[in-house]
């Protein structure tokens, strides 16, 4: 058992992991959706070519898309049974589990089961259910600390559910559950929750979001989120940029053509320049440079378009699986396409650990390792790690030499490596 200081060393690690904003530190957590710094990508490295990898442990937990968050060494994800939502915490090294919590939970129309990925914050773990069961666990042991359902008029389209995985706003160097903010892709400019109580701080307008989750940026001094939303008619999503703090909107850009919000790529931002893409009615891809109030549009093409999983930037390239499932390189400057490669399924998903790509395909159930090499692929291991029922929609997530894939149909698989990384 950790005596107190040492939990306060421990949850002050973990808390950093989270912020938004600040670099990545050493510990290697992947605590949230897209992990550290909720861009997809952590500077641990991945497999070498010449190791061998083996399935480490795996687990049920009900149907879903949620993915894994790893944090603290505990690994947690949510699964649906037809009747309840539960969330499960195994130990992130062995599979044991160490709690699971549980509530009433009715269908969807399609694909029921959780969509939005667990945030490990400090001593806690929020979670969003698909009918909109905003909660806050204690992470030792699954006790329930605050709920808050959020209501239908939030709901980006009944069919799918809510589905933004939880942003949090660490304000200082370390957790404050008095100031930091909990942003979800609600509304006109998104929600904040106060992670003391689950009260809201500002955004509470009841409009409809869009399909993908709250993205973080620095402009200057100021901390702010991206958030994406639906017309009226529902025929084109809006994009909009906002102080993290107060919900104050710096930037807007409307019209993006996409019909019923099912925007299920979420946007890429670095350094004042904005990437987005999705394929559910047209094929497209743009990039952006913020200018004052609103967007100017530097590059677009229908070559690429990503359906569901989102992209990866690194240096000056982009890395991200078609909606054709094709795995496709691209110039973050140009557009310019400088290789591709077939194989992925259309609703492939990647994540990019140090100068690697961890891809999981949408529906053959491999996890294949490539280089991330602007020069061509090159792949460097290949696992099939579901069974019987392989498709899923998850990204796959890396924390402390081991990655955890989840299939839709609730199969948790944990590889690790036996040889040096």
């Amino acid at each position: 058992m950790c005596c107190p200081r040492t939990t306060l060393i421990v949850c002050w690690l973990i808390s950093r992991t989270l912020s938004a904003f600040a670099q990545q530190p050493p510990s290697s957590d992947w605590p949230q959706y897209r992990g550290p710094a909720r861009n997809g990508t952590t500077s641990e490295p991945g497999f070498r070519p010449g190791t061998t990898l083996r399935i480490a442990w795996r687990a049920q937990v009900g149907k879903g898309h949620s993915a894994v968050s790893i944090a603290g060494g505990r690994a947690v994800t949510m699964g649906w049974d037809g009747e309840r939502d539960t969330v499960f915490c195994f130990d992130a090294a062995t599979g044991a589990p160490r709690w699971k919590a549980s509530y009433p939970c009715a269908t969807i129309l399609q694909w029921p089961g959780p969509r939005a990925t667990p945030a490990i914050y400090a001593e806690r773990v929020i979670t969003l259910g698909q009918h909109g069961q905003l909660r806050a666990w204690n992470v030792a042991d699954g006790e329930l600390v605050w709920q808050r359902d959020l209501p239908e008029k939030y709901n980006p389209d009944v069919d799918y559910g809510f589905c933004w995985s939880p942003l949090i706003i660490t304000v200082g160097n370390a957790p404050n559950l008095e100031r930091d903010l909990l942003i979800l892709n609600a509304g006109s400019r998104g929600l904040a929750i106060r992670t003391s109580d689950g009260s809201i701080a500002w955004g509470d307008d009841g409009q409809k979001g869009a399909c993908v989750s709250a993205v973080p940026f620095r402009s200057g001094e100021t901390n702010g989120v991206v958030i994406v939303n639906i017309n009226e008619a529902r025929s084109a999503a809006n994009l909009i940029g906002v102080e993290a703090l107060t919900g104050r909107e710096l930037w807007r850009w409307n019209g993006w053509q996409e019909k019923w919000g099912a925007m299920g790529v979420d946007p890429v931002i670095r350094d004042g320049r904005l990437f987005l893409t999705s394929a559910q009615e047209f094929r497209q891809a743009a990039r952006y440079t913020i200018t004052g109030g609103s967007l100017q549009e530097d590059w677009s093409t229908n070559r690429v378009a990503g359906y569901t999983g989102a992209a990866v930037l690194l240096g000056e390239h982009l890395y991200l699986v078609d909606s054709r499932g094709i795995l496709k390189c691209l110039e973050w400057n140009t557009g310019k396409e400088t290789w591709s490669q077939r194989g992925f399924d259309e609703r492939g998903t990647l994540i990019a650990a140090a100068d690697h790509l961890i891809i999981q395909t949408g529906a053959s159930g491999k996890l294949i390792f490539a280089a991330a090499d602007p020069g061509g692929y090159r792949e460097l291991h290949q696992l099939t790690v579901f069974g019987k029922q392989p498709e899923t929609y998850s990204a796959p997530a890396i924390a402390h030499g081991r990655v955890y894939s989840r299939s839709y149909a609730g199969e948790v698989v944990c590889v690790e490596s036996n040889g040096k990384r």
